[in-house]
């Protein structure tokens, strides 16, 4: 084997210093959220779940629970819902136009989320709709729907369409030749933006901020809780949001690789 030259080891010494940078604080928050000390500092005096059984008992926080996880779904169901036909049909359009619908679909991936949650406060107030968690959920499907879009017009550009032409060759309409020949080979890719999409909603903190009214979700809970202070059951919350969020981003991204 070759001996890695002097760029090769200090290229990656560099990239390992920022994952440390990146990762060390995370690291940190799982760790004091087992911590069996109230003190949020080293050495660990030992391993508890108290702080998840204290954060679960407390019914702030199965409220906020129960409203990410509805966002979560109903924001997946709609973005897939939206964005699936609108990859469909951007793929169809002309070379020229498809840029300029891609880039309108983008746009919400683009602008920045404080400004996308003002906008967006000013015009539900301005329509006459009550801020709620139903309106929280808009903006969840606005911020999900150009990852939709995104990883289906990935899938559909490699996409063998010739095997569609086959199908009515054989007698097949376009319902029953989308339904038996397109839908299961792009359903891996559905339900990996789908998944996308709801470790977008459980993440999202500013655009539900602004339009959530008065319905928490847990990264709003958990910024209500920092403002007094910063105790264990606060890593325990965070660190349930980590795993929920990386969990369903490893899968969608394994079903959206999936090429057939």
């Amino acid at each position: 084997m070759r001996r890695p030259t002097v760029r090769q080891v200090v290229g990656g010494l560099l990239v390992a210093c920022v994952i440390g940078f990146l990762a060390l604080p995370i690291l940190v928050t799982v760790v004091f959220s087992f911590n069996a000390s109230p003190r949020l500092s080293f050495p660990i005096e030992g391993l508890t779940l108290d702080w998840y059984d204290r954060g679960l008992r407390d019914p702030m926080f199965r409220d906020a629970l129960r409203n990410s996880v509805v966002a979560a779904v109903v924001t997946a169901l709609v973005a897939a819902l939206i964005g699936v036909p609108a990859s469909f049909a951007l793929r169809g359009l002309a070379p020229r136009i498809r840029p300029l619908v891609a880039g309108g679909l983008l746009l919400p991936a683009i602008v920045p989320a404080l400004l996308l949650g003002i906008a967006l406060t000013v015009f539900l107030e301005e329509v006459g709709l009550g801020l709620s968690l139903e309106t929280a959920i808009i903006g969840h499907v606005l911020i999900a729907l150009p990852f939709v879009v995104l990883s289906m017009v990935a899938r559909l550009d490699s996409f063998d369409f010739s095997i569609v032409e086959a199908a009515r060759s054989l007698g097949a309409g376009p319902a029953r030749g989308f339904a038996d020949v397109v839908l299961p080979l792009i359903r891996p890719s559905i339900v990996g933006a789908m998944l996308l999409s709801m470790a977008l909603s459980l993440d999202e903190f500013v655009v539900t901020f602004f339009t959530r009214g008065g319905d928490d979700t847990l990264p709003v809970l958990i910024w209500g809780l920092l403002r007094r202070g910063i105790d264990p059951t606060i890593n325990a919350l965070a660190t349930l949001i980590l795993a929920g969020t990386v969990t369903l981003a490893l899968i969608a991204n394994r079903l959206t690789k999936v090429r057939l």
